[in-house]
């Protein structure tokens, strides 16, 4: 399984030339802060939260072409607005598992 489209990065680095790292920078840091604040609101039960910080990790993960961690996100986030939060704990380890992954990926590009 590939952890980033890879054609969708090479456009990317592309476009951006020298500002891809600093957006990979900027996805990793601000990507590490909202999954540690997901912890602590999967942690608290509180699912509006939940469904917002999935959202944003979603849409984060989909614009640096991380689409297996972004469906990860999306699981999550319909959860947290769902109300449901059953498997949310299982997500929160996937999510966190491949969040690795794409860094590493990233990090090599």
């Amino acid at each position: 399984m590939s952890h980033l489209d890879m054609a969708a990065i090479g456009e990317l680095k592309d476009i951006m030339e020298d500002g891809f790292s600093e957006l990979v920078d900027a996805f990793i840091m601000d990507s590490e802060e909202k999954l540690e604040q997901l912890k602590a609101a999967i942690s608290e039960r509180d699912t509006a939260l939940i469904g917002e910080l999935g959202h944003s990790l979603k849409g984060a993960s989909s614009n640096i072409c991380a689409v297996p961690l972004a469906d990860i996100y999306k699981d999550i986030e319909a959860a947290g607005r769902e109300g449901s939060l059953d498997g949310v704990d299982e997500m929160l380890e996937k999510a966190l598992a491949e969040f690795q992954n794409v860094k590493a990926a990233l990090q090599a590009v």
